[in-house]
């Protein structure tokens, strides 16, 4: 456990202890939560070398099974189980633990007479019976049923010290000492008031113990500091009773709390700043090889300015002889588009001469075609016919001066008579 040993815990502690080592001594540790009611129980009990005993609350925890614990706890106190006679207990138990207010009737029981009536069944109390027998006859007892079972409550009542925190916050804590009246009568009553300053700084130079502060002096006015907020909250909460009629409470809880988030905050601005640091640090490497990268290239760039110059004139001149070259180009070029409006115009022109001819020779096809129809009716008679002729008819006249122009023979009807033989 992480204690600090003010003066004020050293009471309670010593208390706590007499408490537990005197005969049937049971305890009622009153106080807010976060006092050290329990970890100031915790070595009492370890001071003694007894058994620490809690009950684990669970969403499903209830009577039946707060029954079976309290079992558990009466006969290892009792002597009912294999463990040493003078089994030594401490049953820590919580105002927080309280689940449901019948808890408090059994612990109220167990403190006014040892045992909780009806909690054993009858193979229970046949074992209870079977194993403290011995133990019954050794201390002189009757070697009854009755008297078997007194020596158990005895026992339990001498082994098993019972320790409840309550906190004196609300009505509850008044009305649970009404309602059962061996939390009063049967235990050691300890108030845990509001801690001192002295008890409030030596908190707070243990947490701080291991963190670096810069200074010792700087450590101690953090301490001073975190003590006096403490204090004023303490008396803002009295002034806002006086005026307002409402109770807040400032319990050592608050104050732990106060100190761990100033550690925490302390943490996380240190690694901030920490980030921040390395992140400027990684900005400068940054610019140190900027820079020397740039010193570099300005070294090549001297170095290489000769041939940038000479470049630049091997470019100028390029330069001017594409200009020439372009000025050829263009003197080319007004000439080919020249030439290619002349072309257009001579293509236009011959496609309307296609056209006309084209339209000429869609009209004389189909006269060609009806001539090739009745050239094939022609025989060798018709061409004697034809040639029977001393004045042909005009058409057939015509025809056959066309025949002879077209055979390179004069266009006449005793050249047509010629080629008809």
């Amino acid at each position: 456990m992480n204690l600090v040993f003010f003066k004020d815990a050293c009471m309670h502690a010593c208390r706590v202890a007499r408490i537990l080592r005197a005969p049937r001594g049971n305890a009622l540790l009153v106080g807010v939560g976060g006092s050290g009611r329990q970890s100031l129980t915790r070595l009492a009990t370890a001071i003694w070398e007894m058994e620490f005993m809690n009950i684990e609350i669970t969403r499903t925890y209830d009577q039946m099974a707060f029954r079976e614990d309290l079992k558990k706890m009466l006969l290892r106190s009792g002597g009912a189980t294999n463990g040493p006679d003078d089994a030594q207990t401490v049953f820590y138990f919580s105002d927080t633990q309280i689940v449901k207010e019948s808890f408090l009737e059994d612990i109220n029981n167990v403190l006014n007479s040892g045992e909780v009536p009806n909690l054993f069944e009858a193979d229970e109390m046949e074992r209870i019976i079977s194993a403290v027998r011995p133990l019954a006859v050794a201390a002189g007892k009757v070697e009854t049923r009755d008297s078997i079972y007194q020596h158990f409550v005895q026992l339990v009542r001498e082994n098993l010290h019972i320790v409840i925190c309550m906190s004196p916050i609300g009505d509850a804590f008044r009305v649970r000492c009404r309602m059962f009246p061996s939390l009063i009568n049967c235990c050691t009553i300890d108030w845990y008031g509001a801690w001192p300053k002295e008890a409030l700084l030596s908190v707070a130079q243990h947490q701080f113990k291991g963190v670096d502060l810069g200074t010792d002096d700087i450590k101690t006015g953090v301490c001073d500091v975190c003590v006096a907020i403490h204090y004023d909250v303490r008396g803002s909460t009295k002034r806002f009773y006086d005026e307002l009629r409402r109770i807040t409470y400032t319990t050592p809880t608050s104050y732990l709390e106060l100190l761990t988030l100033f550690l925490s905050t302390l943490a996380e601005q240190r690694e901030r700043i920490t980030q921040q640091i390395s992140r400027y640090h990684g900005g400068v490497d940054k610019l140190i090889k900027t820079n020397e990268v740039v010193d570099s290239m300005k070294a090549e760039l001297t170095e290489m300015q000769p041939i940038l110059a000479q470049a630049q004139k091997d470019t100028s001149k390029l330069l001017e002889d594409v200009a020439r070259d372009q000025a050829s180009a263009d003197v080319v070029k007004q000439e080919t588009e020249k030439e290619e409006a002349e072309v257009t115009v001579i293509a236009t022109e011959a496609e309307a001469i296609a056209a006309d001819a084209q339209r000429d020779l869609d009209e004389a096809m189909p006269a060609y075609h009806a001539s090739v129809e009745a050239l094939k009716s022609l025989d060798k008679k018709d061409i004697q016919e034809v040639k029977s002729y001393a004045k042909p008819p005009e058409l057939v006249q015509m025809v056959m001066e066309a025949v002879c122009i077209l055979l390179n023979a004069k266009p006449d009807w005793t050249e047509a008579k010629k080629l008809l033989a």
